[in-house]
């Protein structure tokens, strides 16, 4: 990891910084979000990640070919164009690094119904469904939820790569995974 970028900045007494990181040897981009409660109160949090899926050369042309599962074996969520004409084989992989985090690939879910990313509406429900799929508004979406009490800190990683197919989807997750 070797580019990085980043952004501080304080909410409800929650300091929130940024980083964001790329692999120089591989198609992997990482997310590092670390929160600390300045609050004065414990609180209750989600984090959220969302990332529009394409798989193809415009997103109204290939929405309804891309299809996301939870692969159980890595814990990852993936996404493939199995029509694409030259990448069919290629996935698309997501992580994140809480073991209880909701993966999801439905981006209307997270949006709602002409929704846009100014006001989601994911952010108004508990939790995200976990259902993934062909035939919906293709993203990925990792949700986590936690208590943070004052003066407590907690790093989260959001994890999104390409690769030539599931089994090096999965060699990725393992030699990034920590």
């Amino acid at each position: 990891r070797n580019w990085s970028r980043r952004a501080i900045s304080t909410s409800a007494g929650i300091v929130t910084e940024m980083w964001v990181y790329v692999a120089m040897d591989a198609a992997v981009r990482f997310v590092v979000v670390k929160l600390r409660n300045a609050s004065g109160r414990s609180r209750r949090l989600s984090l959220t990640a969302y990332h529009e899926l394409v798989l193809g050369e415009w997103r109204h042309a290939n929405l309804m070919h891309v299809h996301t599962e939870t692969d159980g074996p890595s814990g990852l969520l993936l996404a493939r164009n199995p029509y694409h004409r030259v990448f069919s084989q290629r996935v698309v992989f997501a992580s994140c690094s809480e073991s209880d985090a909701v993966l999801c690939g439905d981006r209307t879910e997270f949006l709602g119904r002409n929704g846009s990313t100014a006001a989601p509406d994911a952010l108004r429900r508990v939790r995200l469904s976990g259902r993934t799929g062909a035939g919906f508004d293709p993203a990925a979406l990792l949700q986590t939820a936690f208590a943070l009490d004052d003066g407590e800190e907690r790093e989260i990683v959001f994890t999104l790569g390409a690769a030539r197919d599931v089994d090096e989807a999965r060699s990725l997750r393992q030699r990034y995974g920590g």
